[in-house]
């Protein structure tokens, strides 16, 4: 059932606030999808270079912390003090879900509105233990270059060793035994985690493959795009830890 799904989302400062336009677009490509599950909202903090931008954010947090309250269902806010990133707001939050899948979407990596999602078989794929997590993908088809990272359709899935921060459904206890004990603090869990299951692969093959059991939505040969980027930082740099910033 959908009710077994807490959704993760994500919200950092970006060029654009104090608006809401981009995690606005976010929760209601969610709530299209999954009108009921509740959202667990993760605010960071500001890194020390960002400071110029506290008034915008704290401006964007007045706004959004607002709607939860007022407008907004079923959204949790968790509000950070201090910069934690990805990695560690996710340590911070896995115990607050209580239900056994979670999905987690970056504040600017929307589910398309315009394309059905088969929930049931997705909740049905993890279920049985086929699958750990399944990634809703962010383009048409599966790029030439990236043909050589999928290891072969099942149903309406495609087994992969790519990990990707895009929007996935996995289970609760997957993250909390296996994807968190594994992250570098303060990070992005893409940066980290996709080189864990891809030396898993390379190391063990199947059986490395078996523990993560990765898979990407492949409802069809015509378009499995599912997801889409708003590129919330406008183009600007990446900033992965407090002491490296990268492109």
């Amino acid at each position: 059932m959908k009710n077994d799904i807490t959704v993760i989302l994500v919200s950092s400062v970006l060029p654009s606030h104090p608006k809401l336009d981009i995690i606005e677009e976010t929760i209601a490509s969610i709530r299209h999808h999954l009108p009921d599950s509740e959202i667990i909202l993760q605010i960071d903090g500001l890194r020390k270079e960002q400071i110029d931008r506290k008034a915008d954010y704290d401006e964007y947090k007045n706004r959004i912390l607002w709607n939860c309250l007022h407008k907004y269902k079923n959204v949790l806010p968790v509000v950070f003090d201090e910069h934690s990133h990805q990695t560690n707001m996710m340590k911070a939050t896995i115990d607050l879900i209580k239900t056994p899948l979670m999905l987690y979407v970056e504040g600017d990596a929307p589910l398309v509105k315009d394309e059905k999602i088969d929930w049931e078989k997705c909740i049905a794929f993890i279920m049985s233990g086929e699958a750990n997590t399944i990634r809703f993908h962010h383009e048409g088809k599966i790029p030439l270059e990236h043909e050589g990272l999928m290891l072969g359709r099942k149903d309406k899935f495609m087994r992969t060793y790519q990990w990707s921060q895009r929007p996935h459904l996995s289970t609760v206890i997957y993250y909390k035994e296996t994807v968190l004990p594994t992250l570098r603090e303060k990070y992005f869990i893409e940066d980290t985690y996709h080189g864990v299951v891809m030396n898993a692969w390379h190391e063990y093959g199947h059986l490395g493959w078996a523990k993560h059991r990765l898979w990407i939505y492949y409802p069809n040969e015509k378009n499995i795009k599912r997801s889409y980027h708003i590129d919330g930082r406008a183009g600007g740099l990446k900033y992965t830890s407090d002491d490296e910033v990268g492109l």
